[in-house]
């Protein structure tokens, strides 16, 4: 597809509300969303087994697993998963696969930090994804939130700068969570991949980092 033709599709799916396509349409006409070589390096063959995300068999997994926080949190929020069309082939997602595992994801990191979706929660994932080290642009974001996000919520002001910085900790110490496998592990309890990811959630940090008596 020319520059023009992924321009039309863009816009196209924009109208269309298949904002999943969009994510990846946008990428490609920015010269694809890529990351890290290590990154990119780890991704590779990924695209291949790009999952659809489905939450009514979620929402009927036991609480507590990954799968069944995922899909509350979404449903609590008016949000669907992040899910392609064919309209997507095959070549265009490989181009763009940190973009859309990162997009498929996201909100998985809300449940496994333990961040919730209020401005200082967003904030904290975005500290995350920086302190994860995929690509120096997540940075940026993460300063941007510390900036801009008190501006929309005062009162969450020290929330948010104590939230990046809580977030670039967790992310650094935790595996790199955008290439592992965490969609075909919806039935394996948040307490379990916690564990396994080396991530201690943000309701923990206060007791991890209170100095001893």
């Amino acid at each position: 597809m020319s520059k023009i033709e992924i321009f039309r599709e863009f816009r196209a799916a924009m109208r269309e509300q298949r904002l999943s396509d969009a994510a990846v349409l946008k990428a490609e006409l920015g010269g694809g969303g890529g990351a890290s070589a290590e990154v990119e390096a780890k991704l590779e063959g990924l695209a291949s087994t790009f999952p659809t995300v489905e939450l009514e068999p979620l929402l009927e997994l036991p609480r507590g697993t990954v799968g069944r926080e995922y899909a509350e949190l979404l449903t609590a929020n008016g949000l669907e998963p992040f899910r392609l069309t064919d309209r997507i082939d095959a070549a265009m997602l490989e181009r763009n696969i940190f973009i859309a595992r990162y997009s498929l994801l996201h909100d998985v990191y809300h449940v496994l930090t333990g961040f919730d979706t209020s401005w200082g929660g967003e904030a904290g994932v975005w500290g995350f994804v920086a302190g994860q080290r995929y690509r120096w642009t997540f940075w940026l974001a993460a300063f941007a939130a510390c900036f801009f996000y008190p501006l929309f919520s005062p009162r969450q002001a020290i929330t948010v700068w104590r939230n990046v910085y809580r977030g670039v900790k967790m992310g650094r110490q935790a595996s790199m969570l955008i290439t592992l496998p965490i969609e075909e592990r919806w039935d394996r309890s948040v307490a379990e991949l916690r564990d396994a990811y080396g991530i201690t959630p943000t309701n923990e940090l206060d007791v991890v980092e209170r100095p001893a008596a």
